[in-house]
């Protein structure tokens, strides 16, 4: 498979700014981390699997292909936010406009954690050809999940106004507690978490 011209023009649109898009680019791989995630379940019904098996790999699919076209809505959402920000903060609405840039990465840790979750869950039911593809998936999610929750953390550096604070501090403490949970693998052949 050739990497698309639609993701060859993403990368560049995302390297030819003088803006960092860190949310947009954040979702974009919780899409991606998704989309390997929805690979292992294909592999396992791929392989006839059957009962429990086929019903955990056909509930993955579900999940996962909800939340990575979610991931794809926040990149896109991600891609117009500055300029609502800058608008909203421009009628007097900076707050409102801040809460607009701090839900996107709040959003994105929370479907990442809930992915990561469902994929560690998928781990019993993957067949044996997809296993290193599905912990792949799940390193990828955790990371996504980490690197939303810094966003969120930055945002409260760059704004760090009472009200806006008092909102996303106790997210940010949320969502690193949750991340702590995850068990991706260290190591592939060990399987060690």
């Amino acid at each position: 498979m050739r990497v698309g011209t639609e993701a060859q023009a993403v990368c560049a649109h995302i390297a030819g700014t003088n803006y960092c898009q860190a949310g947009a680019t954040i979702a974009l791989s919780g899409a991606l981390a998704a989309a390997l995630g929805q690979a292992t379940a294909n592999g396992s019904l791929d392989e006839q699997a059957a009962g429990a098996a086929a019903e955990a790999a056909r509930q993955l699919q579900a999940e996962l292909s909800a939340i990575r076209k979610r991931f794809l809505e926040l990149a896109d959402q991600d891609g117009t936010a500055i300029g609502e920000m800058y608008a909203l903060k421009k009628s007097g609405q900076a707050l409102k406009g801040y809460a607009l840039l701090c839900d996107g990465p709040r959003e994105m840790g929370e479907l990442a954690i809930r992915a990561a979750r469902a994929l560690q869950d998928y781990r019993r039911h993957v067949c044996e050809r997809t296993r290193d593809d599905l912990e792949f998936s799940i390193t990828l999610m955790a990371t996504v999940a980490r690197a939303a929750m810094q966003l969120l953390d930055s945002n409260m550096r760059i704004w760090p106004l009472p009200e806006l604070l008092a909102q996303y501090d106790p997210v940010v403490t949320a969502l690193a507690a949750e991340i702590d949970t995850l068990t991706p693998a260290k190591r592939i052949r060990s399987q060690t978490r």
